[in-house]
């Protein structure tokens, strides 16, 4: 697949929700854009001839923190945060992870997958850069690129909830990146599809982060491969996760159906205090669209983004499904 990336007007969250009109009527100019920018990838890692150690950077404050990993915002070691001149200053995430937490949860399978999946899909537009990886003696240490935007969970609690060109908007460029983990990435589960995971870089488009659940599954023959790990968050999670009889990479679809949902009314279809109430709703109650007529006339062409929720998986069901032409992708090679 050839990809380009066309200059779009993106939603300007800063302001508010823009409205539908030249925002998202470009939508179609990023679908080739599901691989990466060909002949300006713009992929700079740091300097592949030496081993980095933490030395090597200059700590500038903690972004967040997880279970068995932190991540902080870091500098080139020489450096000066505080300097007056900033236009040089190049910025990275580091995910710091500690070995005995790593092993202690049972994680090295995932942060393995993790490393080398980062690795391949470098470039990617939709997907944040691995720069660097190195170790010591106590923690494992990822370098990657620093998001500016911060996360959409963010901008979808500021403003509630999304309208339906803002959705589609995200909705598409998440698409994107599903279609490319899957198909041109020998069959790629995210996982851990979630607003959190969901970046803004400086010109306003997705970044996916922590593929710490990530796996290549593949294919045997014409069939995927099936996992049985139960992993990911309670509310985004697929049936066939929680009956645990296997599950393959198009999970992520359900997942997408759960957050364009949510970014729609502003809340996710499943939710209890209790993660194991929160299964029992999922395996066993319908999705329920909100009752109100006016939301029903809005989003009448808006089918195809609650297309996974409905059993309809994969890119090709999504692309068929009533009101996707509009303003989605299409497939290219």
């Amino acid at each position: 697949m050839a990809a380009t990336v066309a200059k779009t007007q993106v939603p300007d969250l800063s302001a508010g929700i823009s409205p539908a009109s030249a925002s998202h009527a470009a939508i179609h100019s990023v679908n080739e854009s599901a691989m990466a920018v060909a002949g300006d990838r713009n992929v700079e890692p740091l300097p592949p001839t030496r081993k980095f150690e933490l030395n090597d950077f200059r700590l500038v404050r903690t972004l967040g923190t997880g279970t068995f990993a932190r991540v902080c915002l870091v500098c080139p070691a020489g450096s000066s945060p505080q300097s007056a001149d900033q236009s040089n200053i190049k910025y990275y995430a580091m995910k710091i992870l500690r070995k005995t937490e790593v092993i202690k949860l049972k994680q090295i399978d995932h942060v393995r997958h993790e490393r080398a999946i980062l690795a391949d899909v470098a470039g990617h537009p939709f997907i944040t850069n691995l720069r660097a990886t190195f170790a010591d003696r106590d923690s494992l240490y990822m370098v990657l690129d620093y998001v500016p935007g911060g996360e959409l969970f963010s901008y979808l609690r500021k403003f509630r909830r999304f309208d339906e060109p803002t959705a589609r908007f995200y909705a598409a460029e998440i698409v994107l990146v599903l279609q490319y983990l899957h198909e041109d990435q020998g069959g790629v589960a995210y996982r851990d599809l979630k607003p959190e995971n969901l970046l803004l870089d400086a010109d306003g488009h997705i970044k996916f982060v922590d593929f710490g659940f990530a796996k290549r599954l593949g294919n045997q023959g014409d069939r995927p491969v099936e996992t049985y790990t139960l992993c990911g968050t309670p509310e985004y999670l697929a049936p066939e996760v929680i009956h645990n009889k296997g599950h393959t990479a198009a999970v992520d679809w359900w997942a997408l159906g759960i957050l364009v949902y949510e970014f729609l009314t502003g809340y996710p279809p499943f939710w209890h205090q209790n993660p194991i109430e929160i299964y029992k709703q999922i395996v066993e109650k319908p999705v329920l669209f909100p009752q109100n007529p006016q939301y029903h006339q809005k989003h009448r062409t808006s089918s195809f983004l609650f297309a996974p929720l409905t059993g309809q998986r994969g890119w090709e069901t999504l692309a068929a499904a009533p009101g996707a032409s509009r303003n989605t992708p299409s497939s290219e090679t």
